[in-house]
């Protein structure tokens, strides 16, 4: 026979139903004030590196978010965390500018605009650049795989999909584009690099056509073997030459 379930059960569930609307608000209250805080966070170390440089450290951020490192570490795990967090919204960047390339522009196109989101980020951030491309926190392995940061992985999926297609259009095994993208962007931020510390030698829009077109004289012969007409030759005045 089923047990009667006593006034004092009966009330108690009647209150627990009674709060869990509010309880439930209050968490997700917290919840929305945790992204936010943690986003104003990520605002503040970024700052930080563009004021301190790429060595700036954790009482540098804490100052300029105006609180304390134990209030820091109420959002994020440790350092490395946050240094995460930063590396997220950086390459977040440098996605976006990538994903506003129609998907069925020409590889040449597709090779300029990886350059470029390259290089305006170098050119109007370079401290988080060195930062990012430099910190081993950013590109470490976790169980043999890389981190969700590593900064230059995001674009080389990116850049491999829409070479992909285009190998795929013409005929050709797509599969070629992983090598391809993986090695373009590796040639871009190494490139990249160098005009970071040289940046005198060349302007932003020298150092992108010039990249473009060596990256280009590849995918031309490419294109060529699978019949296609395009043109190898690097734009006019790329490449300058010497007085006699």
């Amino acid at each position: 026979m089923k047990k009667p379930v006593s006034r004092v059960t009966e009330a108690v569930s009647e209150a627990i139903e009674a709060i869990a609307p509010r309880i439930d608000g209050r968490a997700s209250r917290w919840t929305q004030h945790r992204i936010e805080r943690r986003e104003e966070l990520i605002d503040a170390a970024v700052a930080a590196l563009k004021r301190y440089g790429s060595d700036a450290g954790m009482d540098q951020i804490a100052a300029v978010a105006r609180t304390s490192k134990p209030v820091i570490y109420r959002y994020f795990a440790d350092k490395n965390d946050l240094y995460r967090a930063v590396g997220e919204r950086v390459i977040a960047q440098v996605v976006q500018v990538l994903r506003h390339v129609p998907p069925e522009s020409d590889p040449q196109t597709l090779l300029r605009a990886s350059i470029d989101a390259y290089l305006q980020l170098l050119e109007e951030n370079p401290q988080l650049f060195r930062f990012i491309t430099q910190n081993r926190v950013l590109n470490e392995a976790r169980d043999g795989e890389p981190t969700a940061t590593e900064f230059s992985r995001p674009v080389a999926e990116i850049l491999t999909a829409a070479l992909g297609e285009q190998l795929r259009a013409i005929g050709l095994d797509p599969v070629g584009a992983q090598p391809w993208g993986e090695a373009a962007v590796g040639f871009i931020r190494a490139a990249s690099l160098w005009w970071l510390d040289h940046p005198g030698t060349m302007t932003r829009s020298q150092l992108r056509e010039y990249l473009a077109a060596l990256l280009w004289g590849g995918g031309a012969g490419v294109f060529q073997l699978a019949g296609r007409e395009v043109d190898a030759r690097p734009n006019p005045g790329v490449f300058v030459k010497l007085p006699r």
